[in-house]
């Protein structure tokens, strides 16, 4: 299975004083490959800054960066087709004033095939459709 990370499991991920992190941590082991956004990691950085500081921030993208290196994960290019299909799925989804990194995420799944993704962002995603054949998203560490 090919698993979308999105910001708020990976900072559950790396964050271990977080409820979730020792759920969300072991999440990425079940998955034979884990695609990161840009996008998330913006996030990521803005809102690790913003909660704790820069140098945390810094900590976890390090981690971030590290797993890409050793090939556990991959970090998505922002493409223009993507960004094309991300901005479609905000369009159709007004009503939830959706960011693009999560539009993105959407994107991705539909890119790499998968339904899976490793999310804390309950809200969305279960009102959000894949848009490939799958019916619904499978949200890790919840539906493991």
């Amino acid at each position: 299975m090919i698993l979308v990370a999105d910001s708020s499991g990976l900072i559950a991920a790396f964050n271990t004083a977080d409820a979730e992190h020792k759920a969300a941590a072991e999440a990425p082991d079940s998955a034979e490959f884990v695609i990161k956004s840009p996008l998330a990691l913006g996030e990521i950085d803005h809102v690790v800054t913003a909660r704790v500081s820069r140098a945390a921030a810094d900590r976890v993208l390090e981690q971030v960066r590290a797993r890409v290196e050793v090939k556990r994960a991959q970090l998505a290019e922002v493409e223009v087709r993507l960004l094309r299909v991300a901005l479609s799925v905000r369009r159709r989804y007004l009503d939830m004033d959706l960011d693009l990194a999560d539009a993105f995420n959407v994107a991705l799944a539909a890119r790499y095939e998968t339904d899976t993704l490793l999310t804390l962002d309950r809200r969305d995603f279960r009102a959000l459709r894949p848009l490939g054949r799958h019916r619904a998203f499978r949200l890790l560490p919840d539906d493991q």
